[in-house]
Parts: structure tokens; C-alpha cells; sequence
């Protein structure tokens, strides 16, 4: 990761920082846009977007050295616990709870290879999506809606010879 300083380039996962060693190769980022899309007669669509779903972030790698088993027991309850914890990597930042982990203990109590699931809690990196309308635009855009529908219905009446 050029570019990045060494801190930046840190995984840590609630106090918890992962060494040269057992730092994946590659972590993962993104997800979807959580929609409704509902399907009108006729094939037409009306799609309602709701904002970012972040995507589980997902790695596995290998402790070794003195530490590696206690360092595995202490994620294990990090997971057991179901609390929401920091995970920075790559000068990236998230709150997570890790929903999976585990570990497969190769060599006591030296080398551990584990797995891990965080689901995203929050992504503070994308700053605040929620979108905040006074009440005033809301009436404002009502009103506009009202006055379209009433010219067509108008336009409709005058157009037939009613």
C-alpha cells in the first residue's frame, strides 16, 4: 500500500493489532445500495433507494509466535460478546461486531489460523446519508406534486369537452 504511512497501514480490530505476520493480503470493502424496487403493470419500475448496505468484511490469516493462542481466545470473545469495536485498516475506519470467528490451533500455542466475519455496524468514512428536509421544503414539494396532479386532471376534463 504505497502512499500509506506505517500506522495507516496497521489492522487493528478492537485493541486488538494484527502484526506484519498475521495482517491478511488482501481486505475487503464495499457492499450494495439497499432498494425497494417495485414493479408496476406494464413493466414499469419505481425503484426507492435507501442508502448504502456495507458489505461483511471478511479475512482469515495465521498468529504466530508466544501470543497467538491468547490472541485467538481474546478475539473469540470479542465475538462471543457481540459488542461494536473499531477496525481500522488501510486508513480506512468502521464500527463492527464480529459476527464469526474462528480459529484452528495448528501448533500450541505458537501458530493459530483463524477466520473472521465483521459485519459493518457503521461506516463513518461515508459521513452522515441521512438526508434532512425542513418542514417547509416538505410542504413546498407537496404542493408542488398537488398542483401537477390537479393541472393533469384539469387538462383531462377540459380535453374531453366535459
Amino acid at each position: 500500500m504505497a502512499g500509506l504511512s506505517h500506522a495507516d497501514r496497521l489492522l487493528t480490530l478492537g485493541g486488538i493489532v494484527f502484526d506484519d505476520f498475521s495482517t491478511p493480503e488482501a481486505m475487503m470493502g464495499g457492499g450494495n445500495q439497499a432498494m425497494v424496487v417495485h414493479k408496476l403493470p406494464g413493466g414499469s419500475r419505481v425503484i426507492d433507494t435507501l442508502g448504502p448496505d456495507e458489505a461483511d468484511i471478511v479475512w482469515r490469516g495465521q498468529f504466530y509466535g508466544n501470543n497467538a493462542y491468547s490472541t485467538a481466545l481474546a478475539l473469540d470473545a470479542m465475538r462471543a460478546a457481540g459488542q461494536v469495536v473499531s477496525l481500522t485498516w488501510g486508513g480506512q475506519f468502521r464500527s463492527v461486531i464480529v459476527s464469526n470467528f474462528i480459529y484452528h490451533v495448528r501448533r500450541m500455542p505458537v501458530w493459530v489460523e483463524y477466520s473472521i466475519v465483521c459485519t459493518v455496524y457503521q461506516n463513518p468514512m461515508q459521513g452522515n446519508l441521512s438526508v434532512s428536509l425542513s418542514a417547509g421544503s416538505i410542504d413546498t414539494l407537496v404542493s408542488a406534486d398537488l398542483s401537477t396532479a390537479a393541472d393533469a386532471v384539469l387538462g383531462g376534463v377540459g380535453g374531453s369537452g366535459l
